[in-house]
Formats: structure tokens, C-alpha cells, sequence
């Protein structure tokens, strides 16, 4: 399950469960003031027990319903451009306005099973992630980042990688 959503289910369930007696007061104080949660940039992006091939196919589905187009991002948690990708994607209101024009899915290479992913996606399996894959709804690949190209512009900072999607927005018709 990706690590948000189960992040996002736990807390929920927390939160919803009734307390077996009521704390001393200096601990309902402590209570009173929850601590903050993570930010949503700053949670793990890649499920490193998903099955790539699935995610990609399940998200694809998404994208033929919602006429969006797929962006695979082939990465690990662990990441240092991987990471300021996820950050730069959230930053200000940008995510809002991206997923309307991408779904992404983020694909864990960190094993054997996704790592073998790069290969059938053409990634250069010795390049800096994250790799990057740009796909229409129907499929078709129409943008290909192989050669560590978006660990290059996550360096640049949050505004270059969303510059680079900006960039790839479908002007709107209506």
C-alpha cells in the first residue's frame, strides 16, 4: 500500500479510537497542543513492496478515465534528488494544478523486480535518479528523462522542476 495512505489511514484510526480512562490533566494539557504533522513532501513517496508493473497498470487505468497523462517516476526513499522531486511537487499550490494534468505513480527501484522497470523504460540504469517517464493515456510514451536529467534540475531548486511540468501543461480549451 502506498506509505501515504496507510500514513494518512493510521492516523485516522488513532484519532477515531476512544480512550480507555481519562488522562491526568498535565497529560490532557500535552493534549491539547497535538504536534504537527509530517508534511506530505516530507513522507516516503515509494513503496518499496509494490509491484511496479501493477502500479503502473492500475494507474494507467486512471489515466484513461480521466483523460490525465501517466507520469512514472522511478526512484527509492532514499534518494536525495528523489526526495527534492517529491518536495518540489508540493511546494506552494503547485501539486493541486499538476495532478490535474498528470497522474503520477511512484515506482520503488530499489529491488530486483522494479529495478528491472529502467531497463524495459530505457532508463539508464547507471544514471542519477529519479528517472522519469511521461506517458499519454493511451499508453504511449511521449517523454523519456534517462540520463539523471531530473536530478540535474532538482539541484536547480523546486522552481526548475516545476518549471520543467509547467512547461508540459495542456492549455485548457474550455
Amino acid at each position: 500500500m502506498n506509505p501515504r495512505i496507510l500514513f494518512v489511514l493510521s492516523v485516522g484510526l488513532l484519532l477515531a479510537l476512544p480512550s480507555a480512562g481519562a488522562p491526568p490533566a498535565d497529560e490532557q494539557k500535552k493534549a491539547a497542543t497535538p504536534a504537527p504533522a509530517p508534511a506530505l513532501a516530507d513522507l516516503p513517496m515509494f513503496d518499496s513492496e509494490a509491484i511496479g508493473e501493477k502500479q503502473i497498470a492500475d494507474y494507467q487505468k486512471v489515466c484513461l478515465d480521466s483523460g490525465r497523462r501517466l507520469l512514472i517516476v522511478f526512484g527509492t526513499n532514499e534518494c536525495a534528488p528523489c526526495r527534492a522531486f517529491g518536495h518540489a511537487l508540493h511546494k506552494g499550490k503547485f501539486f493541486e494544478p499538476f495532478i490535474g494534468q498528470f497522474v503520477p505513480v511512484f515506482v520503488d527501484v530499489s529491488s530486483g523486480t522494479n529495478a528491472s522497470l529502467l531497463l524495459r523504460y530505457n532508463i539508464n540504469t547507471h544514471a542519477e535518479l529519479p528517472g522519469i517517464v511521461i506517458l499519454m493515456p493511451d499508453a504511449r510514451i511521449i517523454e523519456i528523462l534517462a540520463q539523471g536529467e531530473m536530478a540535474a534540475l532538482t539541484r536547480k531548486g523546486d522552481d526548475a522542476v516545476q518549471n520543467f511540468f509547467l512547461s508540459r501543461f495542456l492549455k485548457n480549451t474550455e
